[in-house]
């Protein structure tokens, strides 16, 4: 007769496997979620940094950029003719709103009206009525709701009142009535040198843009018929989202109210500092504002488990006073100068 030897597992045996089997199991478990959670945190500051800081720079190129457009024949100096080309709408208990004239885009050429290309060229043809002929070069158009203002040679800035539109309801290639006359005598060009004009001055399509943050706390790029203080547009107009979970928005403004070309010493030391600049309200008129201050407040889509306690936002920005309350929340605070080098 045969025997085995079958020994197996005792029951002690098998619950101490489980143990340690359990241990590995919820040390692997933790690891993985603290993992998780950094590479979540991380991901999360890395795009309140680069959301944030690619707005900033695109609203402080812009307002660089604000009004730029003078040709050298004109023998004016390089400015628009805007009187106004930037507008602060102030908030001491939200986010603050920035509308510019910019975006400038060119849609076609001016002549006198009843008159256009092959006609024998003379220095100059005084255009100081209020008709005018746009002939287009593009696709882009003007009318009389959301495309409604124009400028000329980047030096008169003018409203269409009315015009023939096509069926599509643009000015495409018509005779238009303007609010105003033009008081600078636009050169015709002959280009070829053979007596006879040959293209009209450059007509740009002025395009208002505005910054500010949403209810959603989006900041957007609107453009074209806008409400600055509620942050909304028409549905004709341009909409763009360019950076989330933005909690503030603020603007200061350095400006020139005698006129001088020289930044008003606000605090009276003789010295041109962050203290010089005022807000939105205190601005009297826009037209003398010479360098905006913007201030970008951003913060993380979700509370940091690790960063508990902390969180607090500044205490104040610009004008704002904020709540601090600890939340948790990751922010990232951008400030920087443009200087508006046309205004």
């Amino acid at each position: 007769m045969l025997y085995h030897d079958c020994k197996g597992y005792t029951l002690t045996e098998i619950i101490i496997a489980l143990m340690i089997g359990l241990i590995l199991m919820s040390a692997a478990t933790a690891t993985y979620i603290a993992q998780n959670r950094s590479f979540v945190t991380q991901e999360s500051v890395s795009e309140i940094n680069t959301q944030a800081k690619i707005a900033h720079d695109l609203i402080a190129n812009e307002i660089k950029a604000a009004g730029f457009a003078a040709p050298s024949d004109l023998n004016v100096d390089p400015v628009n003719g805007l009187a106004v080309i930037s507008t602060p709408v102030d908030s001491t208990n939200g986010p603050d709103a920035l509308t510019i004239v910019g975006g400038f885009r060119m849609i076609g050429t001016l002549w006198p009206a009843g008159l256009g290309p092959g006609i024998a060229c003379p220095a100059n043809i005084d255009m100081g009525s209020t008709q005018a002929r746009v002939i287009l070069s593009g696709t882009d158009a003007a009318n009389t709701t959301d495309k409604r203002f124009i400028n000329i040679d980047g030096v008169n800035y003018v409203e269409i009142q009315n015009c023939s539109a096509d069926a599509d309801g643009n000015c495409d290639s018509s005779t238009l009535t303007i609010d105003r006359g033009l008081s600078q005598a636009f050169p015709l060009q002959d280009t070829t040198g053979d007596g006879l004009c040959d293209t009209g001055r450059p007509v740009y399509l002025v395009e208002d843009t505005t910054y500010c943050v949403d209810n959603n706390l989006i900041l957007r790029r609107l453009r074209r018929n806008v409400n600055a203080a509620t942050c909304t547009a028409v549905a004709a107009s341009d909409n763009d989202a360019i950076a989330e979970n933005i909690e503030d928005l603020q603007f200061a403004y350095a400006v020139d109210a005698n006129n001088d070309d020289q930044i008003d010493d606000q605090n009276g030391d003789n010295i041109i500092t962050g203290a010089d600049f005022i807000n939105g309200a205190a601005v009297v008129n826009n037209a003398s504002i010479r360098a905006v201050r913007i201030n970008i407040l951003a913060r993380s889509d979700r509370p940091d488990p690790n960063f508990a306690g902390l969180g607090l936002p500044p205490a104040a920005i610009e004008n704002r006073n904020h709540n601090q309350v600890a939340d948790s929340l990751r922010r990232r605070w951008w400030q920087t100068m443009a200087h508006m080098r046309n205004q």
